[in-house]
């Protein structure tokens, strides 16, 4: 609480004048303050001020938060790069690369001590790119699934009618992959394994082997077991399905040869 005399410090008003007439309505235009002390001779020793926080504390009552010196300095600068780097965001090549790089930039910029409208600016475009980015993802994701399944129901119709086994090599994993196993599942006529790159470290496999290619010996789970043995990872599933990824992508053409032999050697 302040007492009944305080110290009011005013920024380009005369506060002898504003004594005289305190309720002159020109007093508005400038800054006049109760004050518990000066921290400044004077505001040059203040330098640059940047507000970096600003926030409701109570009904009616808003709080903001300044830096000042080489901390508002500092403020500046974070904020140059930052709107550097996502500018430069569309300069980069493949979905991977872009992908790391906005999920680094949503972090960076969400803890970033910055100017309070730099950071609403920031964000704003970022947020555009990185909807772009993702509609661009959910598109080709979806073309890619759809091509996978077309590519899966031709290699089926044009193959023999004896040929109960396929192994198939697919462009893309992800959703391209399920959408592909999901139509052999349906079709149930073939046994089919399906094996992919998942990025540039890893692998993927997924397997669909009919109720009567089981009965005969060929199980989807032991299936899977065999590539993975060869393309390293995990498998699971059942003896209908089962998927498994690995880490040896160089071993994709070696682990097609071993899933072919696996199959003829148990489909009895």
């Amino acid at each position: 609480r302040y007492p009944d005399t305080v110290r009011v410090v005013a920024m380009g008003a005369d506060l002898a004048a504003v004594a005289a007439a305190p309720a002159d309505e020109k007093w508005a235009a400038y800054s006049i303050e109760l004050c518990g002390g000066t921290h400044v001779a004077s505001t040059a020793d203040i330098g640059s001020l940047v507000i970096v926080e600003e926030s409701a504390i109570a009904k009616g009552i808003r709080r903001m938060v300044a830096v000042t010196g080489d901390v508002a300095d500092a403020a500046r600068h974070l904020h140059q790069r930052l709107a550097a780097d996502v500018a430069s965001l569309g300069a980069l090549q493949g979905s991977a690369a872009l992908d790391a790089e906005i999920k680094r930039l949503a972090k960076e910029i969400d803890t970033a001590s910055i100017g309070v409208y730099d950071k609403y600016e920031l964000r704003t475009e970022f947020e555009a790119i990185r909807t772009a980015f993702a509609e661009s993802e959910r598109a080709a994701k979806a073309q890619a699934g759809k091509a996978a399944a077309e590519f899966v129901q031709t290699t089926i119709d044009a193959s023999a009618p004896e040929q109960e086994v396929l192994v198939l090599r697919l462009p893309a994993a992800g959703k391209a992959m399920s959408q592909a196993a999901k139509l052999v599942k349906d079709l149930a006529t073939k046994a089919v394994l399906l094996i992919a790159e998942d990025g540039p470290t890893k692998v993927a496999h997924q397997c669909v082997v009919p109720k009567p290619l089981v009965a005969r010996g060929l199980k989807a789970s032991d299936w899977a077991a065999a590539v993975s043995a060869v393309v390293g990872g995990k498998k699971g599933g059942n003896d209908e399905s089962a998927q498994g990824s690995g880490s040896e992508v160089s071993k994709i053409d070696d682990a097609i040869v071993a899933a072919q032999e696996f199959a003829t050697v148990h489909l009895k």
